[in-house]
């Protein structure tokens, strides 16, 4: 089944802490969707990154990770009697 990802937003969110002291804060965005199926959003808080482009490429690379540990998850399911 396709699935379309789209980034929708990309925002700065302020400023928090971390070991190398205030870093940027950021909330990214993307849509997920299936063919006549399911549609989804996701929303990854992050921080670290300087700008606003490598803020939405750690996000993808997140959501990446995120979505395929989702699919061995999903491959592993069984529901309990």
């Amino acid at each position: 089944m396709p699935v379309a990802i789209t980034a929708k937003s990309t925002r700065h969110t302020g400023l928090t802490q971390s070991i190398e002291g205030p870093v940027a804060a950021w909330l990214a965005t993307f849509q997920l969707d299936g063919d006549n199926s399911i549609n989804a959003s996701v929303s990854i808080p992050l921080a670290g990154p300087p700008t606003h482009r490598e803020a939405q490429e750690k996000a993808l690379k997140m959501l990446q990770v995120f979505l395929n540990d989702a699919a061995e998850a999903a491959t592993k399911f069984r529901f309990s009697d």
